[in-house]
């Protein structure tokens, strides 16, 4: 490659040019500070990507407990309230027949009687089985518990909300420093089954007693009260 003479004379005439060419080439072939502007562009993501992993690890944990609280008390307040005759005890964490018959109730009470005690029983069985979870416990709990009462069906919806405490700051970024995690469990009662076709029993037999016996207009009065309870039901 030869050299344009018109550039080296220009070189040769200008000796500020020569030393500004020669600082550029001694610049191009220098690559020393390469690793610092490396380093400072990915050490900030760096620093992010390990704060959401931190973040993370307490938050999923933190849910799951409460996940877990909400469906242990939606679970033990329909159970207790079924015709099943079982009791859920808080301090032992699990559930015992009750063995007193004079202390159970008829076994279609829980169809018309409604759970006077939800709100503290769910508040209580919430707060003993998250207490006993791993997570990272911060913040206040609020516990509310709700019934929702049907004809054939009870349904029982236990809500926590916790305030989580984030454990490193990502305000730079505009993350908050506290969440609210806010988790729901439902269960439900379908102890109507039976109670519905114990009704289609007692129709049935109004109407075998009317035609045996003759009692046409009783029977049929009896009988089509029946239905008409019955049609209410399962509606």
């Amino acid at each position: 490659m030869t050299a344009n003479p018109r550039s080296s004379k220009l070189e040769q005439s200008n000796p500020e040019l020569q030393r500004q060419l020669r600082c550029v080439m001694r610049f191009k072939g220098d690559d020393s500070g390469d690793a610092v502007v490396e380093a400072t562009i990915l050490f900030p993501i760096i620093i992010m990507i390990f704060a959401g992993l931190v973040l993370l690890a307490a938050y999923i944990p933190t849910r799951a407990a409460l996940q877990r609280a909400t469906q242990y008390a939606a679970t033990a307040l329909a159970t207790e309230h079924s015709d099943a005759w079982l009791f859920y005890d808080i301090g032992a964490s699990k559930y015992y027949w009750e063995n007193d018959k004079d202390l159970l109730g008829n076994v279609y009470s829980p169809l018309f009687t409604g759970i006077s005690d939800a709100q503290s029983r769910a508040e209580e069985i919430v707060k003993n089985v998250d207490s006993s979870s791993p997570g990272l416990r911060t913040g206040e709990l609020i516990v509310e518990a709700y019934v929702n009462d049907k004809i054939i069906y009870r349904e029982i919806a236990v809500t926590a909300t916790r305030t989580f405490t984030s454990p490193v700051d990502l305000s730079f970024v505009g993350f908050p420093h506290e969440i609210d995690i806010t988790v729901t469990s439902t269960a439900v009662v379908t102890n109507g089954d039976e109670f519905v076709r114990n009704v289609d029993l007692v129709v049935d037999f109004f109407e075998y007693i009317s035609e045996k016996f003759g009692l046409t207009d009783k029977g049929e009065a009896i009988g089509g009260a029946g239905s008409r309870f019955r049609s209410i039901i399962e509606s």
